[in-house]
């Protein structure tokens, strides 16, 4: 993909040798060897957009998704077609409660001439898109025709718009029929949402001829979806096609707008309807210039819009570059500021149709190091939230109600005690550590999350039991109970909040909980690793075990017990990690060696690919194994599935899916694969780029620490402001040092 660059040029030395345009010529080229150029440290729209990607309606692939601060739309497998808009408490597009449900509804689907345009068979189904953040455009042809529409949810409304351009490309005239399909199953929930957009079947629909746009309304809920194509449209058939008939000459573009918003009050979705149709090319360019705007703030000290900033990354190297803006994308994709949150600002794990409220202590852990920084006061938020719902019964929690959803994910007390980590690192906020929070201050429930797994003891093995197949990773049956990945999360717990402890002067407890960590590690290790081999076993509640190839123990051993792994452990780790789990643009979660390895092929935790946060967790684990240039080969492929748009929540190996644009493909939404548009988790990659490749470690009590890979990318690379208990520094190669500016 190309980037924008900035070049250094002496203006002098141009005018002089413009005398001679071979001798400017060849200075140029002199120049270009010489010049240090610098990829956008403040990344533009244009600058983040993915590539163009052609795909037929029998592909298996992920359409892209637009967003705005309330919610999220889903691009159709067509050129115009629009799916699962979800403005919670809103759902419009959503999945109707009615037997044989259908699944997401689709509505502005387009008719060519009374046939719809996917089924003609000159390229009808065949469709280029391309992710911008801030909108989705969308290409075909067919019957000498080419469509072009421009999807995009306005700024701060419960709406999505789209531009639909009709070229003619005949050189003659032509006159055509259009119709656009409208569906809604519009409803409201102010009830816990958990999975999908929620859908009523019953929709009455009013035809309001005046304005030519259709009123869906919901029987059995309070919810409205106006939706209209201006210019005004002839007429509707079939209650619910609106039609327009248009006249092309040869080579002509005519350009339509559609425009559906969601609203309570039929009147005010009425109002909005008209403004938004009067005013569309001035909504399409605050759009874009409010996209724009949220990401300078994001890069910005003082911003409005974020309650922190990230650094600025300053490069030449373009895989340092696309590693750092990949995680970008997917933090900025995860952020809703909507008036309906009961904890405010906040960050949702899924976007694209799977779990439009929802906010996971797992997903959002793997990437607390660059949320802290991005926004500590939301990240804080969560934190206090899953500190007082009970989150050893659940997974997640909503933010249309706040409450607690789902069956209990066993990693909640090692995720929340992360997020509560990174959170005190990077804002050195102790006081907050004697807030009362409920019943407890927020150190004792760290102490409660750090030490939870020995209630989790049932068997009296001095291992935590994690349960069962809802409670871990889904997908592969046989980790289950007690698994080294977990257990080792209470290690590193318990030796952060005995730092706490210390710094109270509570030394007796400091010494208790690190004397705990020490043996519960050296228990993860007699008890769960596989001597020789590199892998680990779950133990069973009846004393046998069960041997599982999976990526997750290995990542997380390393990440919170490092110090407490032997020189053969890290070799043989290693070793199972590039015989089994590597690929060379993405890696593999499930050795296909894995007895497992047919009992469920989900991407994120199977042998054809991985979850979001597995590579950038993976490679932290490996700069401490390995040499730092043979891990950084492959770190550099991992950054280009940006190209598709943020990170999926998972991708496939190349071995599986071929390389979209030389990049791993973005696993789709369609049974069997299952996984969603993004992932926040894929934030993971910024972390990645910060705490290990700058080997920037904001620690607690002792300043930023740097222990570099930056060699093997861009020696000269530097992150500026980066923001450590309120002093800004720039970390170079070697060094933290305050700003200056």
């Amino acid at each position: 993909m190309s980037r924008q660059t900035q070049l250094t040029w002496n203006r002098r030395s141009f005018l002089k040798a413009g005398a001679a345009a071979g001798l400017l010529s060849r200075l140029s080229s002199l120049a270009a060897s010489r010049i240090r150029t610098h990829l956008p440290a403040i990344p533009t729209l244009h600058d983040l957009s993915g590539d163009r990607l052609v795909h037929r309606l029998r592909d298996l692939y992920s359409s892209p998704t637009a967003q705005n601060e309330y919610g999220y739309v889903q691009a159709a497998k067509s050129v115009s077609g629009i799916t699962a808009l979800s403005l919670p408490p809103f759902g419009c597009c959503g999945v109707p409660d009615t037997p044989w449900s259908p699944g997401f509804l689709l509505s502005c689907e387009l008719f060519l001439n009374g046939r719809i345009l996917i089924s003609y068979p000159d390229g009808g189904d065949e469709v280029a898109y391309t992710w911008h953040p801030h909108r989705v455009v969308r290409e075909t042809q067919a019957d000498g025709l080419k469509f072009t529409t421009e999807m995009f949810m306005p700024p701060k409304r419960r709406a999505v718009a789209e531009s639909i351009r009709i070229k003619n490309l005949a050189n003659e005239p032509r006159k055509i029929k259009l119709g656009f399909d409208m569906r809604a199953a519009v409803a409201k929930k102010t009830t816990q949402w958990m999975t999908y957009s929620p859908g009523e079947p019953d929709n009455l629909i009013h035809w309001d001829e005046t304005r030519g746009c259709l009123v869906f309304e919901a029987q059995h809920s309070q919810a409205v979806s106006v939706q209209g194509i201006s210019p005004k449209v002839s007429g509707v058939d079939s209650g619910r096609m609106l039609v327009v008939e248009v006249t092309l000459g040869r080579g002509e573009t005519k350009e339509l707008h559609h425009v559906n918003v969601v609203d309570a009050d039929g009147q005010a979705a009425l109002t909005a309807y008209d403004d938004l149709q009067a005013n569309f090319r001035q909504v399409l360019r605050e759009n874009e210039q409010a996209f724009n705007s949220l990401l300078r703030s994001a890069f910005t000290p003082g911003n409005s819009d974020f309650s922190g900033y990230l650094p600025q990354l300053e490069t030449d190297d373009e895989s340092l570059w696309q590693l750092y803006m990949a995680g970008f994308r997917n933090l900025i994709f995860a952020r809703r500021v909507s008036p309906d949150s009961k904890y405010g600002t906040t960050y949702i794990t899924l976007g694209g149709r799977v779990l439009p409220t929802l906010s996971f202590p797992w997903d959002t852990s793997l990437t607390s190091l660059s949320l802290a920084l991005l926004d500590p006061d939301a990240l804080r938020r969560l934190v206090e939230n899953w500190f007082v719902q009970d989150m050893h019964q659940h997974l997640a929690t909503d933010y249309v109600t706040g409450e607690a959803v789902g069956p209990w994910y066993g990693v909640n007390d090692m995720a929340i005690v992360r997020c509560a980590q990174n959170y005190l690192r990077v804002t050195g906020d102790l006081a907050w550590l004697d807030k009362r929070i409920h019943d407890k201050t927020a150190l004792d429930h760290l102490l409660f999350h750090a030490t939870y797994w020995k209630l989790l003891d049932k068997a009296s093995h001095g291992l935590g039991d994690y349960g069962k197949l809802e409670n871990l990773l889904e997908v592969v049956s046989t980790y289950l109970h007690e698994t080294a990945g977990m257990n080792a999360g209470n290690v590193s717990s318990m030796r952060f909040v005995a730092d706490l402890l210390e710094r109270r002067g509570n030394s007796s407890h400091a010494s208790q909980l690190r004397a705990e960590a020490k043996n519960l590690a050296q228990r993860i290790n007699e008890k769960l690793y596989v001597p020789g081999k590199g892998w680990w076993k779950c133990g069973q509640p009846d004393g046998s075990f069960l041997e599982v190839r999976h990526c997750y123990d290995f990542l997380s051993v390393l990440d919170n017990m490092l110090e407490d792994l032997s020189d053969a452990q890290k070799r043989e780790m290693s070793g199972f990690f590039w015989e089994q789990l590597h690929s060379n643009y993405w890696m593999r979660a499930l050795s296909p060696d894995d007895v497992d390895a047919t009992w469920n092929i989900r991407p994120d935790h199977s042998w054809l690919g991985a979850y979001s946060a597995w590579p950038p967790a993976t490679a932290k684990g490996l700069y401490s194994t390995d040499s730092s240039a043979r891990v950084s080969a492959w770190v550099k492929n991992l950054g280009k599935a940006g190209n598709q748009g943020p990170i999926g929540q998972a991708h496939f190996v190349e071995t599986a899916f071929p390389l979209e644009h030389g990049a791993a493909y973005k696993c789709p939404t369609d049974a069997p694969y299952l996984n969603d548009w993004c992932c926040i988790s894929g934030g993971g990659f910024m972390d990645l780029v910060i705490n290990t490749i700058f080997g920037a470690n904001l620690t607690l009590f002792d300043g930023i620490r740097v222990q570099s890979r930056l060699a093997d990318f861009d020696p000269k690379a530097r992150l500026v402001n980066l923001r450590h208990q309120g002093k800004s520094h720039v970390i170079s190669s070697n060094r933290a040092t305050l700003s200056t500016a």
